[in-house]
C-alpha cells in the first residue's frame, strides 16, 4: 500500500469525524446555551398564568445564577414579595419573612400557575440529565431536521426523573422545540413549549397541564445581564438576611 493512499485514508477519516453528529450531551449542552447564554447573570422574569385564554395574576422574579447549578429566586409581586427560593447541588431551600429559617422543599413545588420552582431555579439540562437519542414522538416536528433526546436524571437536585427533549437542527445549531416533562411515578406532568429566543434573551417558555387543556403558564425573561456574584449569595444562611 503506498504511502499516498494511506495519506487519503487519512484524510478521508479525519474530515468524516470533522463533519460527525454531534453526541446528545453535545447537543443538549447546545439547547442549554440557547436557553440561558449567560454562565453568571441577573434576571427579571414574569410568570403569567392564563385559564382558557384569560390572563391571571402574574408573579415577577428577579432571578441570580451562577454556574448553572447555583439559582437564587426573588419574588418581588406584592403577594410573594420577601420569599426566596435558592437551588444549589446540596438541595432547595425557601425563605419567607414569616419563617425563623429556611426550609428544604422539593423544586416540584408549584412556583406559580404550572411552573415550578426547579422550572426557574434549575435550568440547566445539562448539569441534571444524562442524555441519550430517543424515538421522536409522532407529530412533534413539522420537518426532517428534528431529534428527540431522552433525559434521565442523574442527581437528587433534578425537577424531573424523565424529559423527553425535542430539538431542531437550525443553521447548524440545535435548538429546543419542546419537552415532555415525567415525574417518578412515569405520570407526564406537564409539556414545556419554547418560542424562538430573541433580543439577548432567553425563550419563553409555555407550560402546558395535558389534564387541563385550557391551562397555560409564560414564562417570560424581561431583562437578563451578566453579572458577576460573591459566593456568599448561594449560601443557604444569606436567605434570612
Amino acid at each position: 500500500m503506498s504511502s499516498k493512499f494511506l495519506c487519503l485514508l487519512l484524510l478521508c477519516s479525519v474530515t468524516a469525524a470533522s463533519h460527525a453528529a454531534p453526541s446528545p450531551q453535545d447537543i443538549l449542552r447546545q439547547v442549554d446555551r440557547y436557553r440561558l447564554p449567560l454562565n453568571s447573570f441577573e434576571a427579571s422574569v414574569r410568570i403569567t398564568p392564563e385559564q382558557n385564554g384569560k390572563e391571571q395574576e402574574a408573579g415577577t422574579y428577579l432571578i441570580r445564577g451562577a454556574n448553572h447549578n447555583q439559582v437564587l429566586v426573588e419574588a418581588t409581586s406584592i403577594d410573594q414579595r420577601g420569599q426566596k427560593f435558592l437551588t444549589t447541588d446540596s438541595g432547595l431551600f425557601f425563605y419567607a419573612p414569616r419563617t425563623k429559617r429556611a426550609i428544604r422543599l422539593t423544586p416540584l413545588q408549584t412556583l406559580r400557575g404550572k411552573a415550578s420552582i426547579g422550572d426557574l431555579a434549575r435550568i440547566s439540562f445539562e448539569h441534571d440529565y444524562s442524555a441519550a437519542l430517543t424515538e421522536l414522538p409522532p407529530q412533534s416536528c413539522a420537518d426532517n431536521n428534528c431529534l428527540a433526546l431522552e433525559l434521565n436524571s442523574k442527581n437528587d437536585a433534578a425537577t424531573y426523573t424523565k424529559i423527553t427533549l425535542v430539538v431542531r437542527q437550525q443553521r447548524g445549531q440545535y435548538l429546543p422545540l419542546k419537552a415532555m416533562l415525567y415525574v417518578a411515578s412515569g405520570k407526564l406532568l406537564k409539556i414545556a413549549k419554547f418560542d424562538a429566543a430573541s433580543g439577548g434573551l432567553p425563550p419563553t417558555t409555555h407550560y402546558l397541564d395535558p389534564q387541563d387543556p385550557g391551562a397555560e403558564t409564560r414564562v417570560v425573561f424581561e431583562t437578563i445581564n451578566a453579572v458577576d456574584f460573591p459566593p456568599n449569595t448561594f449560601n443557604p444562611r444569606s436567605l434570612e438576611q
